[in-house]
């Protein structure tokens, strides 16, 4: 995970949004790893998981290619500088659009993540490959702060709540594959 990069430009100081570069690794084909990526089950578990207070899914199949909406609502457990923007409580409204397989069962989706009118907005990629005997979820993103002055904190605060949300993900998803949840 990157952190923000900073240059000055006419006496100010602008940030630059934040990368986000993580991959997750699963014990498991890439077939049935987007099967659970998928299952609306496994979306509302992984976010209950996560501390969501509420959550859902709705999993949309287009021809070939699969759309995922996500949207889950959770507590704002966050410094105070970035509460007064976001309030008691944080909500994502997230949407994937999947590719059709390729002949490795390899996929990309390009993602938003909307946080409810908030001054923040992460986008970006997501690459199912085999990796090994296994899966590799790679997801490479730009988070986006426009509050002035404070942005680049909120954005590397962000940064790195998404990686430890992508950590949980991992784990929540190896243990749910383990069981043969799907």
């Amino acid at each position: 995970m990157s952190g923000v990069i900073c240059h000055v430009t006419h006496g100010r100081i602008n940030p630059m949004p934040a990368h986000i570069d993580e991959t997750q690794h699963y014990d498991a084909d890439p077939t049935t790893v987007f099967a659970m990526l998928r299952n609306e089950e496994f979306i509302v578990y992984k976010c209950q998981q996560s501390a969501s207070l509420e959550a859902t899914a709705d999993v949309t199949d287009e021809g070939d290619t699969v759309l995922i909406h996500n949207r889950r609502v959770l507590p704002a457990k966050v410094p105070g500088f970035v509460k007064r923007f976001l309030g008691d409580t944080i909500t994502l409204d997230e949407t994937q659009h999947w590719s059709a397989p390729d002949e490795h069962a390899e996929r990309t989706a390009e993602f938003s993540v909307n946080f409810d009118g908030q001054p923040l907005a992460f986008g970006g990629t997501i690459d199912i490959t085999p990796h090994g005997t296994g899966t590799a979820v790679r997801t490479k993103g730009v988070l986006k702060c426009s509050v002035p002055f404070i942005g680049g904190k909120v954005e590397n605060f962000a940064a790195e709540w998404i990686g430890k949300y992508l950590n949980k993900e991992q784990r929540v998803g190896q243990q749910w594959l383990a069981e043969g949840s799907g």
